[in-house]
């Protein structure tokens, strides 16, 4: 974890300042507005959550946390473009609302102009879940009956352009597979829908809430480097 004086550091460099001048105003003076643009449960959610706590307890000021979620993050990171380049509006973003929406259609924000990246926090893997509602028991049985029936398994995403769906359409592309995409504002809601088994399979980082359904044996995800098979559930490997 990044110190005070670290931390004052690249705030400095991202707001174009010489840190020398934050060190004199002692920023921040007023409590930080931390927006995670994805609904609240999921991955971002809680690891912004931890981090606005921890940093908090380090600046001596609180960070507030807001959700904002939609539009695969972009609704969020469009309200922090908005906001006045003082220092005292940062995000906690997955990748995609800063390089992969830009390709997919027009933005109310340049990732390049309105958004300064201060540091990397995290790198986390996507699962592929099973949930109770699939009931092809190989990867090979789900792309064959996602060829013979375009559209009739349901797979969820946090959003439209976020990573799962990018995913979604790699695996569409290179099998020939069709899917019934499932866009949600994040992945918090997607767990609970996965849970109740609204949809056959979803697209997720691995958290807390994830992790216990995989324990609870109440969705599946495949191991690596081999896939082992689970109830209900595919190894995510393309034929």
């Amino acid at each position: 974890m990044i110190d005070r004086r670290q931390f004052l550091s690249v705030s400095a460099a991202a707001l174009g300042l010489p840190s020398s001048v934050l060190a004199q105003t002692a920023w921040p003076t007023r409590p930080v507005r931390v927006v995670i643009p994805y609904a609240a449960g999921g991955v971002t959610d809680s690891v912004g959550r931890k981090l606005a706590e921890h940093l908090g307890q380090q600046l001596g000021q609180a960070l507030v946390v807001e959700n904002k979620g939609g539009a695969g993050g972009t609704l969020g990171m469009a309200d922090v473009a908005r906001a006045p380049a003082d220092g005292y509006t940062l995000a906690l973003s997955a990748i995609s609302p800063l390089t992969l929406s830009p390709h997919l259609g027009k933005l109310p924000y340049d990732p390049f102009k309105d958004i300064v990246a201060v540091a990397p926090m995290m790198y986390s893997p996507v699962y592929v879940l099973g949930t109770s509602a699939l009931s092809a028991t190989s990867w090979p049985e789900l792309l064959a009956r996602a060829k013979a029936q375009p559209g009739s398994i349901r797979m969820a995403t946090s959003g439209m352009g976020s990573v799962g769906h990018i995913m979604l359409e790699q695996i569409q592309a290179q099998t020939g597979a069709r899917f019934n995409h499932i866009p949600y504002k994040g992945v918090g809601q997607t767990v609970n829908d996965a849970a109740g088994g609204h949809f056959e399979v979803m697209l997720g980082n691995p958290f807390g809430t994830i992790n216990g359904l995989i324990e609870q044996g109440r969705s599946a995800r495949p191991t690596s480097p081999r896939c082992r098979r689970w109830p209900n559930w595919a190894c995510p490997r393309p034929t």
